[in-house]
């Protein structure tokens, strides 16, 4: 069976959302804006999905980019099938 694992990054507001993605794909990474999945919580209904590799480069750039800690949660997505399993990610 086919397991996939990516970053998913939720964000307090749909504007912030988009000002991550728009400073993301600057830095040329491979992100794309999702649905937020049921399965987490956030103020926002939109979600970034992101390759798990870039973890620490994402973080860099929000914390250059002066975002608040407290704005953004990142987590790990197994995708089995279509079963979804989300844990906290851990740096």
């Amino acid at each position: 069976m086919n397991i996939e694992k990516f970053l998913v990054i939720t964000i307090d507001s749909t504007h912030l959302v988009m000002k991550v993605e728009k400073l993301l794909l600057d830095s040329s990474l491979d992100v794309r804006i999702i649905p937020l999945p049921g399965e987490l919580k956030a103020s926002c209904g939109l979600s970034i999905k992101a390759n798990l590799d870039d973890s620490t480069t994402i973080l860099n750039i929000l914390k250059n980019n002066k975002i608040e800690e407290s704005l953004y949660s990142f987590y790990v997505c197994e995708k089995i099938g279509f079963k979804k399993h989300f844990s906290t990610f851990n740096f």
